[in-house]
């Protein structure tokens, strides 16, 4: 029953937000309506013109898909556009058609046009691939004036379905995304907290149970994310009345945070036999129990924080209970502070956020610090990245159709549009090598089972269905991984040849594969040979960004500790800094999937992830609000370490660019004077004593941020010397 119910969450939680499942159905129902209602035209007319109909679904798809402008009314605008782009491109295409090569010139032009154009902004390049799309169909089919007024019709009612679609049916509604993605986000959270009171419950800790817990800790993070991003767009005060935006990321952070926290000390706790002391594991029990039934964003909570509070302070007096210089004691305590702290953060943000929701009182927002985007004044030498990629895209398109006529001259069109969509959205030669595999296996899987299932279905409403639900499935796991949209597509056209050719021959099939591997295959050699940028490079560009960011991040925190009133959304930052590690491991991605080199950068990812699980543990301080020490004695160490672990950052990011002379300070010695010698300060005056305790506890993942960052200097040839130099 667990396995069952366990499982039953995990699905209904997959989808954050559920816009995978809104994108595909929109698109799925668009395609639909277009080509029943052109169907039903054509048969009222008479007409035979089923290419017309095909053609409405398309456009009705990629009104869909292609439209992604920032606010609704520019998608708007952007819909009408497309019919209009789609009109114009069908034009000239049955114009072209009489003039032998004249249209493979045009439809490389549209091909260089929908990659340069995109640093214009996302309209044009949707407008240059609906054009694009739009042209490829009138080639292939040969379309002429006669055939253009029908075409055209289908256009209009396809971009007419998309348009209701995407604003009247399923108009965006931000606070409903955002409800959906909180409430994936708690179903999440409850799943780890059951498999935290399994752990805490079992005597011996089996490796599988670590993997799975580890593995649901990646999908909470990813959750809280999504999260993070909605509340963006959306501010809550509109779905639960009295939280602000950034009370909702402060409690999210704060969630993940401790469940982070919860894994390895639940796991040295049971190293350590801690949990032979039957109260404290009573206890802890209690705590999570509690904190999984509290119902923070509901209203009239059935189950309310009180019990958690409860629970968090008989902890407190079991801890107080226990002498730490005691030999049975003091290897675990520091542990169940840990937990003891960071649940306390949770249960804080918590019970403020069902504070907010009881009273139903607008909060006000603090103002962040401002923060200016400042543009690059670097102008990058020689041509833009856009440019660049239109070049390459031009080169494979010619050389595509030069190899396309002679492999199928009836499809010499099928291994351009493998050329194109492989190297659509890749940077590196490495995405573009993982792509340009991706398409291969799911096209040839595709085609495999697509001529399999088509040879025992007969055309009709099953086939029609079965094609509709390719389309469906394409798009709902195209954010997921390219393989599976490509298998998909490709088992929807292997049911369209079979509908308008009245039957899948293997030579067409065959076709469409040997096509797709020569497209790929184009698409990967240039690549690497034009303008080629190495997947390395990406990922010393991505890993100097966030040595950047974290450069400010820490800059905020120790800020505060010396400018008094100092404002710090460090929740913000750090959910920053969580995308930008993210991006990290996805430019690592093709070189972790070989095997060359890639021992080597797992290390200097481990490193980059450690450093980021530090920096959140400053979000998680326990000094939230003002930190500011009065005291100058206490600025000047402050300041001291501010600038010598900037400089270090700095060295670091010289380092990554691969420059020579670099050196980082090891500050031990500094932090000997803080941490062993309370004559540093002025002891005679306690409340100093206690604001140097309280320093030690707020700068100790300082520390081990600047351990890893001059680890990864020193990996990368940097010299070690100290502070005093």
């Amino acid at each position: 029953m667990f396995i069952f119910s366990y499982w039953f969450s995990r699905l209904v939680a997959a989808d954050p937000g559920r816009k995978r499942l809104k994108t595909a159905s929109k698109a799925t129902i668009s395609v639909i309506t277009a080509v029943v209602i052109m169907l039903i035209v054509l048969k009222a007319a008479g007409s035979s013109q089923i290419t017309a109909a095909i053609l409405s679904g398309v456009i009705g798809l990629m009104g869909i898909l292609v439209v992604n402008d920032e606010t609704t009314k520019a998608k708007k605008v952007t819909t009408v556009l497309v019919a209009l782009s789609s009109a114009v491109s069908l034009g000239i295409g049955s114009f072209l058609s009489r003039y032998g090569q004249a249209e493979n010139v045009f439809l490389v032009l549209l091909v260089f046009l929908s990659f340069y154009l995109q640093k214009f902004g996302i309209r044009y390049f949707s407008l240059s691939m609906v054009a694009f799309m739009s042209f490829y169909f009138a080639s292939i089919l040969h379309v002429t004036f006669s055939q253009l007024p029908w075409l055209l019709a289908g256009v209009i009612v396809g971009a007419c379905c998309a348009f209701i679609y995407n604003f009247v049916i399923f108009k965006d509604r931000p606070s409903n995304v955002l409800r959906s993605s909180m409430k994936s986000f708690h179903i999440q959270v409850n799943l780890v907290l059951d498999l935290i009171i399994e752990l805490i419950q079992k005597k011996q800790i089996e490796p599988a149970q670590i993997k799975q817990y580890n593995r649901n800790i990646k999908k909470l993070a990813e959750y809280a994310r999504v999260a993070s991003e909605e509340l963006g767009n959306t501010d809550p005060h509109d779905i639960w009345p009295g939280v602000t935006a950034e009370q909702m990321r402060l409690y999210v952070f704060d969630t993940v945070m401790l469940l982070q926290t919860y894994s390895p000390a639940i796991r040295k706790l049971s190293e350590l036999k801690a949990f032979n002391h039957f109260d404290i594991q009573q206890v802890l029990l209690k705590l999570v129990e509690s904190i999984r039934e509290a119902e923070v964003l509901n209203e009239n909570p059935t189950h309310s924080l009180t019990d958690a509070a409860q629970h968090l302070q008989e902890l407190r007096q079991k801890l107080s209970e226990l002498e730490p210089q005691d030999e049975r004691y003091k290897d675990w305590l520091y542990l169940i502070r840990r937990i003891e702290t960071i649940s306390n953060h949770v249960i804080d943000e918590a019970y403020e956020l069902q504070q907010a929701i009881v009273k139903q009182e607008k909060q006000p927002q603090k103002e962040a610090e401002e923060q200016e985007d400042e543009e690059d004044n670097d102008e990058e030498k020689g041509l833009k990245p856009s440019t660049k990629k239109s070049i390459q895209a031009v080169i494979t398109a010619v050389a595509t159709l030069i190899f396309g006529s002679f492999l199928s001259p009836s499809h010499q069109y099928w291994a351009l549009l493998a050329g194109y969509l492989v190297l659509l959205g890749t940077e590196t030669i490495g995405s573009t090598f993982v792509k340009a595999v991706q398409r291969s296996v799911g096209t040839l899987l595709g085609a495999a089972v697509g001529f399999v299932v088509a040879s025992f279905v007969s055309p009709g409403i099953l086939e029609v269905t079965l094609l509709f639900i390719c389309v469906f499935m394409a798009f709902y796991f195209f954010p997921i991984t390219y393989s599976f949209m490509s298998f998909w597509i490709t088992m929807m056209l292997a049911f369209m040849y079979d509908m308008l050719l009245g039957g899948v021959s293997e030579s067409l099939l065959l076709a469409r594969v040997l096509d797709t591997v020569v497209g790929v295959g184009i698409g990967l050699a240039v690549s690497a040979l034009v303008f080629p940028k190495r997947t390395r490079d990406k990922i010393t560009d991505t890993s100097v960004e966030y040595v950047a960011a974290l450069k400010e991040f820490v800059h905020t925190y120790l800020h505060r500790f010396t400018k008094q009133y100092a404002f710090a959304n460090l929740a913000d930052k750090g959910m920053e800094l969580e995308k930008k590690l993210k991006q990290l491991h996805v430019d690592s991605d093709p070189i972790i999937k070989g095997f060359v080199g890639r021992s080597r950068l797992q290390q200097f990812l481990t490193v980059f992830t450690a450093i980021n699980y530090y920096a959140k543990h400053l979000v998680a301080s326990s000094t939230r609000n003002e930190a500011f020490y009065k005291e100058a004695e206490f600025h000047g160490v402050v300041k001291e370490v501010e600038e010598k672990v900037a400089s270090n950052f700095t060295q670091l990011e010289k380092a990554l660019r691969g420059e020579r002379g670099t050196y980082v300070y090891t500050l031990e010695d500094v932090r000997q004077k803080i941490e062993q010698s309370l004559d540093y300060f002025d002891t005679s005056v306690q409340s100093r004593n206690l604001q140097h305790l309280q320093l030690l506890h707020n700068i100790y993942y300082v520390w081990k941020i600047n351990q890893s960052v001059v680890h990864l200097a020193k990996d990368l040839g940097a010299e070690e010397i100290s502070s005093e130099d």
